[in-house]
């Protein structure tokens, strides 16, 4: 497996582009959004926005997508995981969890105190992935939050 991770450049951008086409309104994969590259290019710009892609052999397969909070009672960081997407044609592969276990690496090596993410309690994919990257479920009524404590 030749997958690496780095952060969001804006040379990524039209690489992500074509990803999110693969993804079919309504299907199992649609992520409910479309990235517009100069919303992207201006999230870019914003030192608490933090976004990180997949690459496997030269091409972007995923992206993660995130904002450092800063807790106003601690003065310590936290990291919010907003998306997470891997390409379909990668699914069921790994590459989400090895993904997800870069991130929080990265979380706990720049000082975040903790790192969460929320999904569906439907997406069961998701959910796996993220208990097999080492994150603990907190359980809501219609969403799952993970959290993963440094």
């Amino acid at each position: 497996m030749d997958l690496t991770f780095e952060n969001l450049q804006e040379k990524h951008i039209p690489e992500l582009e074509e990803m999110f086409t693969q993804f079919n309104p309504g299907d199992e994969h649609d992520v409910g959004y479309k990235h517009n590259p100069e919303q992207v290019k201006t999230f870019l710009t914003e030192e608490q926005n933090i976004a990180f892609v997949a690459i496997l052999n030269d091409k972007v397969v995923g992206c993660i997508f995130g904002y450092a909070l800063t807790i106003i009672d601690e003065a310590e960081k936290e990291f919010f995981i907003y998306g997470v997407d891997i390409h379909p044609d990668h699914h069921s592969k790994g590459y989400g969890t090895a993904f997800m276990k870069f991130v929080l690496d990265w979380a706990k090596v720049n000082g975040f105190r903790e790192s969460f993410v929320m999904t569906n309690r439907d997406n069961v994919a998701a959910c796996r992935c993220y208990e097999k990257a080492g994150m603990e479920q907190d359980d809501w009524e219609t969403a799952r939050s993970y959290t993963a404590e440094y």
